[in-house]
């Protein structure tokens, strides 16, 4: 058994996953909207700005804020709340495979 095969055909299956189309299918109809695309950006921007903070030890609870203010106004868009939802389950797909894998091998996710 050759395990780049085996990692291989586990990219296919994700590649044709529901998760993955839907994923695919809501970012197509994001990259169709220059504005949406705009917002998503602002919105990722003050993601990791917010967690740059967090991670620095600094203050972020007024950046906080603005991110949860960013994620409702967002919210309303259709287009980027289906894409976030995608977005979403397919990295809880991912997570779950890696979980298995880790399981599979012994390895602690807190080691």
């Amino acid at each position: 058994m050759n395990i780049y095969d085996k990692a291989h055909e586990l990219a296919k299956a994700l590649s044709e996953s529901d998760e993955y189309k839907e994923f695919k299918k809501a970012k197509e109809e994001i990259e169709k909207d220059e504005k949406a695309k705009e917002m998503l950006k602002d919105l990722r921007e003050k993601e990791l700005e917010v967690q740059a903070l967090a991670l620095s030890g600094k203050p972020y609870s007024e950046e906080e804020k603005k991110l949860r203010n960013l994620y409702e106004i967002i919210s309303y868009h259709s287009g980027i709340r289906k894409y976030i939802e995608a977005e979403n389950r397919l990295m809880v797909l991912i997570s779950d495979i890696q979980k298995i894998i880790f399981k599979a091998i012994d390895i602690s996710l807190e080691d």
